[in-house]
């Protein structure tokens, strides 16, 4: 039985002041409407078939099969074209990715599919899974010849079923396949064939909010239902602003997938925020899991359901075809493991941009920004990059300065410079309708703008007033907008200038819910204006994000860039990072953060996070206080606040929040090594960064109830304040012993604890045998830290952790040149081996750098006894020992100096 309860969900409100009247329902969207009557039409009449496979129409060759979906109901409509596909995973090499592709054959109009190599890799770089085929009378079995994985395909009515080892996905076993083919305006037909067939109404042309949407082409809708057999709940589906579990039985909407900017949104709702990842996981009561990947770019729907033992879907989109991938687990891990080799694996990103973000809409002139800078330092709290808002533009006009508030923009940059810091600028995409400004002339005279239906330039509202937008889907245009970044185009630039790209779902403040209308045209890679918004509309921050970061990339090839968005769809995590957007400083919208950055995780995106302290409104002292210290365990870091909102720099709410904001930012910085190494093992070996607390053990049942408390990697477990006055909390901390990361005297935890909790701190546990990696000198910035020596701290007297390094800026680390070493303890001794490998798609697995790293402590927490002496390898000098009882007659024992590298091979004894 699935377990339904949401411990965090109770406190949240529901919306503050989003208008909802603004955005669409699914009962005002026609093709949803429909679909939702046309799946009652099927389920009040059991023995309807709509779709049977033709078993003559079967062939397959190497890891392809192909057949033909005919309409029962009329065989003179032309079949449909089912392809399947079998894969391997780049990780382990084991079986278990399945395409299946569904498409109108010889269409009226083009169905709009996404570029080979852009959101999903091109098939001739995945591993091909070769199939055996056999016929069994009324099903055909589709056979790995790698593995345990198969396919079983009913002919009549058509359902098609995925099994690997214990997993069993089910598409069309409720018969809601609906594929609507593009016709002209009055055709007619007999028979059910799709969802057109129950309701007509709006095929042609439909309005909402004083928009009318022409819809030259017709109907186009996709929409197929999944059953995950055996799941107690479904997780992904980012981005929404509602808990982890996705089938609670909570909405009577479905999650809306279309990429909005959304003012002030609502909370414990399915409506559509900023990014679209239509993947989910399912995990089964027996603790095996399995996911499901349906990425089409166009408008979306998606329904979860429990019923009984297993979790039911149905997906829908408004046109485009049926790309769907079947992930195996048998855990979670391996599907996210899958779903990368499927899309491709994230990007590195350079290591200042690990720490601490400073941002405000907007600081207002070079001195001010200057004397933020100053103010840090003589505060004393480290930082690594200030963010510019909209307002450093020359009226809103991108890659330009404002001609007097940031005249002198190299002075802000030279002192970022001398700090060892970055700078960030905004990037949005709306372009100004501006006859004397470059970026619009050179856009404009390649053709490169987005058009109306009627082939004219569109024209939309956004910051700048009257604007135009980029025809980011176009290769030739993004090829162009790559030209901005060079050095010798935008003034004051730098190497390193990092970019912020905001507002590109795209908004437009006097569209249709405030975006573009649906019956815009785009080139894409036609070879003219055929293509419609509504194909594209979730790929156009994606296309933007992408266009940007290959703009850095020209600009300075061996440096790795920096592009933060709000908009985003699957394939997102290949080019940067990604916050969850305009938020509140409300003590909901902290509590909401956690779950919506782990969902962001599980979709595979783990370089996350949301505003500190929130976006829009002035925060009280304590959520301000509660908030960084959560923050601080995000992975993407970043205090930002609204123009009308207080100044809330760490030093303007008292001395004491300054010195807690110093203390707590501090451990940031301590930790980056821990943190870099976490990064690594996501870009290179696809694991999360963030997991819910069930990620480690899908057995624990219990696990799947706590949605304030996430890990780190499995090791970090922290527990996030989400209430005012909360003065105990409790903490379910999952099997084994857990350490208190704060206080290494106290005595480890495990399962469900109450603890008082500090004002100085959110709870946080570290797992007994974690091995972390911290560098203890405060410094100004990451940079600054470089040449620190490394602190080892060990967890309980069995142990292994990881630690890697590298340049932290360039791309060397794709040539082996990075450390990444593994670290066992086993009671006794302490082994280091260098030389580690990485999983990396197209770069080196192993290696070292030149040069090695200093360890200048090494502390053990947990130890049953102290030890009468230690020696490193076979040196008969003893080394410098401290040691302390901790309050449950444990010890723990710091070694000073023990004279090791990291990126070496040795061995520390510790004799009891």
């Amino acid at each position: 039985m699935a377990l339904r309860v949401q411990v965090l969900l109770a406190g949240w409100v529901l919306a503050w002041a989003v208008d909802k009247s603004k955005f669409r329902t699914c009962e005002q969207g026609s093709f949803c409407r429909r679909f939702r009557k046309y799946t009652d039409k099927v389920q009040q009449e059991p023995g309807l078939v709509v779709h049977k496979l033709e078993p003559s129409s079967v062939t397959h060759a190497g890891n392809k099969v192909q057949a033909q979906l005919l309409f029962a109901n009329n065989l003179r409509v032309k079949p449909l074209l089912l392809r399947l596909s079998f894969f391997l995973s780049d990780v382990d090499g084991s079986c278990g990715i399945v395409r299946a592709f569904i498409t109108e054959q010889e269409p009226m109009h083009p169905r709009f599919q996404l570029t080979e190599g852009d959101v999903v890799r091109p098939e001739k770089e995945l591993k091909p899974d070769t199939v055996t085929v056999r016929d069994t009378g009324g099903v055909t079995e589709v056979d790995s010849t790698s593995g345990t994985c198969k396919v079983q395909i009913r002919h009549a009515p058509f359902e098609l079923e995925f099994m690997a080892g214990g997993q069993v996905l089910r598409l069309n076993s409720r018969h809601f396949l609906n594929f609507e083919r593009y016709r002209a305006k009055g055709s007619s037909r007999e028979g059910l064939v799709d969802a057109t067939d129950v309701d007509d109404g709006n095929l042609f042309e439909e309005s909402f909010g004083g928009h009318t949407d022409s819809k030259p082409r017709g109907p186009a809708a996709v929409g197929v239902d999944v059953t995950f057999e055996g799941a107690r709940d479904v997780f992904g589906l980012a981005e929404h602003a509602a808990g982890l579990g996705l089938g609670e039985n909570r909405f009577s909407e479905p999650y809306r997938f279309f990429n909005l900017d959304v003012f002030e949104y609502a909370l414990d709702v399915p409506m559509a925020l900023y990014g679209a990842v239509p993947l989910v996981t399912a995990v089964q009561s027996d603790g095996l899991a399995s996911g499901f990947f349906f990425p089409n770019p166009s408008e979306g729907f998606v329904h979860v359901e429990a019923q009984g033992k297993d979790t039911r879907s149905w997906w829908l989109f408004e046109s485009g075809v049926m790309d769907m991938f079947f992930l195996a687990g048998p855990g979670p891990q391996e599907v996210l493991q899958r779903y990368h080799t499927v899309t491709g694996f994230p990007r590195l990103p350079p290591l200042a941009v690990l720490g601490k973000h400073q941002s405000r809409w907007n600081y207002v002139d070079v001195e001010d920004s200057i004397s933020i800078n100053r103010k840090f330092d003589q505060h004393d709290i480290p930082y690594d990059v200030l963010w510019l808002d909209i307002e450093h533009t020359d009226s809103k006009k991108y890659f330009t300065w404002h001609p007097s508030h940031f005249r002198e923009a190299d002075k802000l940059l030279d002192t970022l410079e001398a700090s060892k810091r970055k700078l960030v600028t905004i990037i949005d995409p709306h372009i100004k309708k501006d006859s004397g400004y470059d970026v619009y002339k050179k856009m404009q005279s390649h053709d490169f703008f987005t058009k109306t239906k009627d082939k004219q330039l569109y024209d939309g509202w956004c910051w700048p007033g009257t604007s135009s937008y980029p025809d980011f889907c176009n290769p030739e245009a993004r090829k162009l907008w790559t030209t901005f970044f060079k050095m010798d185009y935008y003034p004051h630039n730098r190497l390193d200038l990092y970019t912020w790209n905001d507002m590109n779902e795209p908004s437009v403040f006097n569209g249709p819910e405030v975006t573009m209308p649906r019956d815009n045209l785009h080139r894409c890679s036609e070879s003219d204006y055929k293509v419609e918004h509504r194909d594209v509309h979730n790929v156009y921050g994606f296309y933007h994000h992408m266009a940007t970061v290959e703009g850095q990339l020209v600009r300075a090839p061996n440096v790795r860039p920096f592009v933060l968005t709000r908009s985003f769809f699957a394939g997102s995590h290949k080019h940067g990072a990604i916050w969850t957007g305009d938020n509140m400083a409300k003590w909901e919208h902290l509590a909401i953060s956690v779950p919506m950055l782990v969902s962001l995780c599980l979709c595979g995106a783990s370089f996350v996070g949301a505003d500190v302290p929130g976006f829009f409104y002035d925060p009280e002292p304590e959520l301000f206080q509660r908030w960084h210290q959560l923050g601080i365990w995000y992975p993407f870091y970043r205090g930002h606040a609204h123009l009308e909102t207080k100044r809330r720099e760490p030093w303007m709410l008292g001395e004491a929040i300054t010195q807690n904001m110093r203390e707590q930012v501090t451990v940031r910085y301590q930790m980056l090594p821990t943190w870099y190494t976490l990064f690594a093992q996501w870009a290179l070996d696809g694991k999360p960064i963030m997991q819910p607390l069930w990620y480690q053990d899908t057995a624990d049942a219990e696990a799947f109830r706590y949605q304030n408390t996430h890990f780190l990697l499995g090791d970090i477990l922290v527990r996030a304040v989400t209430k005012a006055g909360e003065r105990t909390v409790d903490v379910y901390l999952p099997k084994g012993a857990w350490f208190d990361f704060w206080d290494p005297q106290a005595p480890p935890a495990g399962k469900l604890q109450k603890l008082k909790v500090s004002p100085s701190n959110v709870p946080v546990f570290v797992r007994s045998g974690a091995i972390l990696f911290k560098k203890m000198r405060r410094r100004r910035s990451s940079p600054t830290m470089a040449a620190d020596p490394y602190t080892v701290v060990v967890y309980g007297d069995r142990a292994r952790g990881f630690v890697y390094l590298d340049d932290g800026h360039s791309h060397e680390f794709k040539q082996g040149r990075f450390i990444y070493d593994k670290l066992t303890f086993d009671g006794q001794e302490l082994v280091a081996e260098p030389g580690q490998s990485l999983h990396a798609v197209g770069a080196a697995t192993g290696g070292l750098m030149s040069q090695s790293a200093v360890i200048e402590r090494i502390i053990f927490v947990g130890l049953k006894s102290a030890p009468r002496s230690t020696r490193l390898g076979d040196s008969p000098t003893e080394l410098e020992v401290t040691t302390s009882p901790t309050r449950n007659n444990a010890w723990v024992v710091s070694i000073k100096k023990p004279q090791c590298l990291l990126g070496t091979a040795w061995k520390l004894r510790l004799d009891f």
